[in-house]
């Protein structure tokens, strides 16, 4: 939509089917295949990486940094693969922050949620009603199943917006 070619990674072959088939990303791999994520996202993105966006860290954070561009931006909203470890993957490339002069920034939604909430309501709900967004939700139902749901969304078993169900509005 805005002239960005899009790639993805997802940890299974339909995870990746639906990158590709229903999203309709430009290129995606099963980061657990064919080699290493670095491998992978360097036949995904043969020109480089200008934008990154960054929600798993690790390993994952590490192949981004070595294929970002020079001038290339880092959005950084979470790090999955790092949370609850007891050994956290040392990224070993962060030089290439300063080599590459890569801007990188931290983010969560209360920052940008007064100045841009005026504009992420008109345009998404525009999006959503041309079907221009497209979305899977994984409802599981009722309180109970919330643990269960949510140590599985870790974990990458879930596969579209974990949502736990409590009751019918």
């Amino acid at each position: 939509k805005f002239g960005l070619r899009v790639v993805g990674s997802a940890g299974s072959d339909d995870k990746v089917d639906y990158l590709l088939n229903e999203l309709k990303f430009d290129a995606a791999f099963n980061y657990k295949k064919n080699g290493t994520i670095l491998e992978n996202l360097k036949r995904a993105a043969p020109e480089g990486v200008d934008i990154y966006y960054e929600n798993v860290g690790g390993e994952t954070l590490e192949a981004a940094l070595e294929c970002m561009n020079t001038h290339g931006r880092v959005i950084v909203c979470g790090m999955i693969s790092q949370y609850n470890t007891t050994e956290p993957y040392g990224v070993r490339n962060l030089g290439h922050i300063v080599g590459k002069r890569i801007t990188m920034r931290g983010f969560i939604n209360d920052d940008f949620a007064k100045e841009c909430y005026g504009d992420f309501l008109k345009d998404v709900s525009e999006w959503l009603e041309k079907g221009e967004i497209i979305y899977k939700e994984d409802v599981e139902e009722g309180i109970e199943k919330s643990l269960d749901a949510f140590v599985g969304m870790l974990k990458g078993k879930n596969f579209g917006k974990q949502v736990i169900k409590i009751a019918d509005l």
